[in-house]
């Protein structure tokens, strides 16, 4: 499935300021959740505790002792910034919406978001865009150049649209990203194919993995009283003539159990999922879903 017009905003302005705000609020929250920080011989001076048997010796400072009038030792905060690397699901399924945004284009602008905050945060980011391939792969890096790249690629409508091989684009990304990186995916999670879990806990032993589930209000609850309605599978292309009103509890129950199973499968990883829907602003949920995570849990 082609897409002709891409409607992305990666640019906020003066007329969005809104936007703009939401975003740098969004990369504050990186900034603070992001990395993951211990107590060592580091770069960064964080106080004075008590001496206590065992101390190297050349970590006592003098000076503040005689203050203290007790012997106390310098601690210092090392920081480790960790690699992130977002997959976005471009394939069919994403190219639909029953609002004004594709789940594509709103996915591709949540995507950007996120580089940004990483970026800001000081930390490496990379993008991968996916259908049943790698359609777009770009290591992680740090800098404004990188940014301007994942930009240039969410912008270009060449990069969406095609099957999903979700399993396949697993083992892909697992053959080149390096261990101890955050591994965000960004997809609907539909049409996964049989046995995808075995791979998200193949690349749970390396990686942390989020997900941020992104889904049109149709993905979760069919239109009631509106008569039949001829549905279309965006991978198969087989079409079906249903009563919406006889399978709108169907539907409903559906889905909410497999929203119960793809939570599950993260958390089974220790990873973490959220819902974020298209007709709503995505900087609240998924702020929240970050302040709720202790994200780091690796350690170099």
């Amino acid at each position: 499935m082609a897409i002709k017009d891409l409607r992305v905003d990666l640019t906020p302005h003066i007329r969005k300021a809104e936007i703009f705000a939401k975003r740098s609020v969004l990369s504050k929250t990186f900034s603070g959740n992001w990395v993951t920080s211990f107590k060592g011989r580091g770069i960064e001076f964080a106080g004075y505790r008590s001496y206590q048997y065992g101390d190297d010796a050349s970590l006592i400072d003098w000076r503040a002792s005689l203050r203290a009038k007790e012997a106390v030792v310098r601690e210092f905060e090392e920081y480790r910034s960790f690699s992130v690397f977002i997959m976005l699901d471009v394939s069919n399924s994403m190219l639909f919406s029953s609002t004004d945004k594709l789940k594509a284009e709103y996915a591709a602008e949540l995507a950007y978001a996120v580089a940004e905050g990483v970026l800001r945060g000081g930390d490496a980011v990379g993008l991968g865009m996916f259908t049943d391939e790698l359609v777009v792969n770009m290591h992680p890096n740090i800098g404004r150049g990188m940014l301007d790249r994942i930009k240039k690629e969410l912008g270009n409508p060449e990069n969406y649209g095609g099957g999903l091989d979700f399993k396949k684009v697993l083992r892909q990304t697992v053959s080149f990203l390096k261990t101890n990186a955050v591994l965000i995916i960004i997809s609907d999670f539909l049409g996964l194919d049989k046995g995808w879990e075995r791979y998200v806990r193949m690349l749970s032993n390396n990686f942390e993995l989020l997900g941020l589930m992104v889904r049109d209000p149709r993905d979760r609850a069919l239109p009631r009283n509106v008569g039949q309605y001829a549905v279309l599978d965006p991978y198969s292309k087989r079409h079906l003539y249903i009563d919406v009103n006889d399978y709108f509890e169907k539907y409903k129950a559906l889905v909410e159990e497999e929203e119960r199973y793809l939570r599950a499968v993260f958390k089974g990883v220790r990873g973490g999922m959220t819902l974020i829907m298209t007709d709503k602003d995505y900087a609240e949920p998924l702020m929240r879903f970050l302040r709720r995570r202790e994200f780091i849990t690796m350690t170099t």
